[in-house]
């Protein structure tokens, strides 16, 4: 059997991915250049495919590093969850959103039901109103976070 992925390893991969930069995801990750070359280098190893393709100064995904990438996304999502489910420090009360209706049907359902789940302590409270409104709940202290539009 192979040994697992590593979460540092993929973390800078997201990393490079959303910046398009070894550099610049080398100072996300607090690591120097040259270590998240041999990480990447490692990875592919691992992979046993190239994730990435120099395109000019930027860094694209390969086909194989785009599908890479919504794995390791939700292997790193997976593992903050479990973290959380084990962590004494957990929140706990009611967090109060106010949003508009458009984004409560579009949005809402599936940040609510991951947040539930990683703080089941927590009740979440939703208020559906156009912009002005919550701009003033915002202001009177009644909502804790609001989505708002321009």
């Amino acid at each position: 059997m192979k040994s697992p992925l590593d979460l540092d390893q993929l973390q800078t991969f997201i990393s490079i991915a959303d910046t398009g930069s070894f550099t610049r995801a080398a100072e996300e990750v607090h690591r120097t250049q040259s270590a998240v070359s041999m990480q990447m280098r490692r990875l592919e190893e691992r992979i046993g495919k190239p994730l990435f393709e120099k395109d000019g100064r930027t860094n694209r995904l390969t086909e194989e590093g785009d599908k890479l990438l919504s794995y390791a996304r939700r292997l790193l999502y997976l593992n903050r969850e479990t973290l959380a489910a084990f962590d004494d420090r957990r929140l706990e009360g009611t967090i109060r959103i106010g949003t508009p209706d458009d984004y409560a049907d579009r949005f809402l359902p599936e940040i609510m039901a991951r947040f539930t789940r990683s703080n089941p302590r927590v009740e979440l409270t939703v208020i559906c109103e156009p912009t002005p409104g919550l701009v003033e709940h915002i202001k009177r202290g009644n909502l804790d976070l609001a989505l708002v539009t321009h």
